[in-house]
C-alpha cells in the first residue's frame, strides 16, 4: 500500500453532529482528509451525551479534532469564517437557514473561497415547502414512504408502522455526500469552481424504494416480490430464489426435483408464490438446526444466510478475515470495536483513528495552526466565552 491517501492535503470544517454529517467526515478523515469538528461549547454534538464522550459518538468521529466555538457570538462566527476561507470542504446538517443567520451559508462565504466544496444536508433539502420542517432519521422514514412499504412488505399491522432502531436514513445520507463530496472535487480540479451539494434524507430515502414508485404509477401494478426466512429447529434461515438456477439449487439441497416443475414456482409466478414455497422448504429445514439449514443450503449454492446477533460479529469469519474493526482506547471509555469505513481500497489503508477527541480539546491548537492566533488573543476569545 502507498503512504499518502486519496484526501491527504485537503482540509474538512465539519459543523454536522448526531450521525449523518459524522459518518461522512469520517470517511473523508479515513480517506486522508484533515478535520476538523466545530462543536457548541459545553454541550457539544448531541451522542457526547451527558459524561462529554460516548462510544457512539467515538464511532462516528474518531480522529477528528475538535474546536468549541458559540456561533451565536460574532466573534464565534468571525472565527468560523477564517476556518472556512483555508478549507477544501464545508459540511453541515443544520435546519435550512440556520448557516445563513450565523453568516455562515454557502452564498455567504463562497467570495471567501470560490473553490470551495460546500455540503448542506437536511431533512427535507434547502428548497420546498417542508424547508423548515426538523427531521430526524425517524421523522425521514415516514415521511419517505419506506415505513409504509417496509410495513406492507412484512405482513405488519398497516395502523401501526415499525418503530425502527437503525438510523437508515443517516447512514445512507452520510455515504451520499461522501461520494458527491468527492465528485464536487475531481469537478473542481477541472473547472477550478466550487460547488453547493443540496442532499436531502428524504430523497435519499425514496431511492431506497424504485421499484415501488413505479408500482404507484401503474393502474394495474405488478406485485413485487417479497422474500421469507424459514423456520428451523432453532431459530430461521434467510433465503432468496430468485432465478431458476436458484430454485435449481434448493431443489437439489432438499432432494425435491419435484419443485422445478411446479407450476406455483415457475418463472414468473414464484415471487407471487415464495409464501407457499417456503411452507416446502420448511418440510425439511424445521428438522434442521440453523447451523445445518444454512451449511446445507450453502453447499448446494442456495442464497442464504442465518441471522447474525451483533455480538457474533466480532468474531465472524468474514468480518475477521476483512478486518472490519478497530480498537479505540479513551481514558473514560475503556477499549473497545469502532467499524472501519466498509470500503477497501488496493492502495491505501483506510483504518479508523483509534482515539477520540474530548470537547474543544483541540480549539488553542487549531486556532494558532490555522488562523495564526497568539495565546493571548486565544486566552481573551475563551474569557468572553466565544471559545471553550
Amino acid at each position: 500500500m502507498t503512504t499518502r491517501k486519496h484526501l491527504e492535503g485537503y482540509k474538512v470544517v465539519d459543523f454536522s453532529a448526531v450521525f449523518a454529517g459524522p459518518i461522512c467526515s469520517r470517511y473523508l478523515l479515513d480517506c486522508g482528509a484533515d478535520v476538523v469538528k466545530v462543536e457548541t461549547p459545553v454541550v457539544g454534538d448531541i451522542t457526547r451525551g451527558i459524561d462529554g464522550i460516548t462510544r457512539v459518538f467515538a464511532h462516528f468521529n474518531a480522529g477528528k479534532r475538535s474546536i468549541a466555538l458559540d456561533l451565536k457570538k460574532p466573534a464565534a462566527q468571525a472565527l468560523a469564517r477564517q476556518l472556512i476561507a483555508e478549507a477544501d470542504v464545508v459540511i453541515e446538517n443544520f435546519r435550512p437557514g440556520i448557516m445563513a443567520k450565523f453568516g455562515l451559508d454557502y452564498e455567504s462565504v463562497k467570495s471567501d473561497r470560490p473553490d470551495l466544496v460546500y455540503c448542506s444536508i437536511s431533512g427535507f433539502g434547502q428548497s420546498g415547502p417542508f424547508v423548515d420542517r426538523a427531521a430526524y432519521a425517524p421523522i425521514v422514514h415516514a415521511a419517505s414512504g419506506f415505513d409504509k412499504v417496509h410495513t406492507l412488505s412484512q405482513g405488519d399491522d398497516e395502523n401501526r408502522p415499525p418503530n425502527w432502531e437503525i438510523m437508515v436514513a443517516d447512514i445512507l445520507t452520510g455515504a451520499l455526500a461522501f461520494g458527491a463530496i468527492q465528485s464536487a472535487l475531481l469537478g473542481r480540479q477541472r473547472s477550478g469552481s466550487g460547488e453547493h451539494i443540496d442532499i436531502s434524507m428524504m430523497e435519499s430515502m425514496m431511492s431506497l424504494i424504485p421499484a415501488h414508485i413505479q408500482a404507484a404509477q401503474m393502474e394495474e401494478p405488478p406485485v413485487i416480490g417479497r422474500f421469507y426466512p424459514v423456520r428451523t429447529q432453532d431459530g430461521f434461515v434467510m433465503l432468496c430464489i430468485v432465478s431458476d438456477k436458484n430454485l435449481q439449487c434448493l431443489a437439489a439441497a432438499l432432494n425435491r426435483d419435484e419443485l422445478l416443475e411446479d407450476p406455483r414456482f415457475i418463472r414468473g409466478q414464484r415471487h407471487l408464490n415464495f409464501d407457499q414455497l417456503v411452507s416446502e422448504v420448511e418440510k425439511w429445514s424445521t428438522t434442521l438446526s440453523c447451523e445445518a439449514c444454512e451449511t446445507a443450503l450453502n453447499q448446494a449454492g442456495v442464497p442464504c444466510s442465518i441471522y447474525q446477533r451483533t455480538e457474533d460479529l466480532f468474531v465472524h469469519p468474514q468480518v475477521v478475515d476483512r478486518n472490519s474493526f478497530t480498537t479505540l482506547t479513551n481514558d473514560e471509555l475503556g477499549t473497545f470495536l469502532i467499524q472501519n469505513m466498509p470500503i477497501k481500497f488496493s492502495h491505501i489503508d483506510t483504518t479508523a483513528a483509534s482515539w477520540v477527541a474530548w470537547l474543544g480539546e483541540h480549539t488553542n491548537e487549531v486556532l494558532a495552526e490555522k488562523l495564526n492566533l497568539q495565546q493571548s488573543e486565544i486566552d481573551a476569545l475563551r474569557t468572553s466565552k466565544v471559545i471553550s
